[in-house]
């Protein structure tokens, strides 16, 4: 059976509906944070990272500065890539994508607001509500 697969508007829906429903004090530090959704990385970029292109999986990727990280009153640009196949790549269901783009964006502003991945490791650690599914 082939991985389930959502249009890129829907795919796209479902991280606008995510940056949307997060809680107010956050929304004021998301100013200059996008979301770009592109259809998978480079293997240039797995290279940059590196991960091996052919045995590694890239979900997302936040490129910029914490803002933690930034002088008072600075908002440098950042970037959240979302990779769509990867994500799609994963899931069984179309539930379980739009389960994965939410952890996966949550993951990545998680770097927004500097957390590093050492610090992310419980949280990528907890089971998701897919585990243990059998395939539809």
């Amino acid at each position: 059976m082939s991985a389930p697969r959502l249009s890129m508007d829907e795919f796209v829906e479902v991280a606008r509906k995510v940056m949307g429903e997060l809680d107010e004090p956050f929304r004021k530090w998301l100013e200059n944070i996008v979301v770009d959704v592109e259809l998978e990385p480079s293997a240039e970029l797995l290279e940059e990272l590196e991960m091996d292109p052919q045995k590694d999986t890239l979900m997302g990727l936040f490129e910029g500065f914490a803002v933690t990280e930034q002088e008072y009153g600075e908002h440098l640009p950042n970037r959240i890539l979302l990779f769509k196949r990867p994500i799609e790549e994963v899931c069984r269901s179309r539930a379980e994508i739009a389960y994965e783009i939410r952890r996966t964006l949550v993951h990545e502003l998680a770097h927004h607001f500097g957390y590093s991945e050492e610090d992310l490791e419980a949280y990528e650690a907890q089971q998701s509500p897919f585990d243990g599914d059998e395939e539809p």
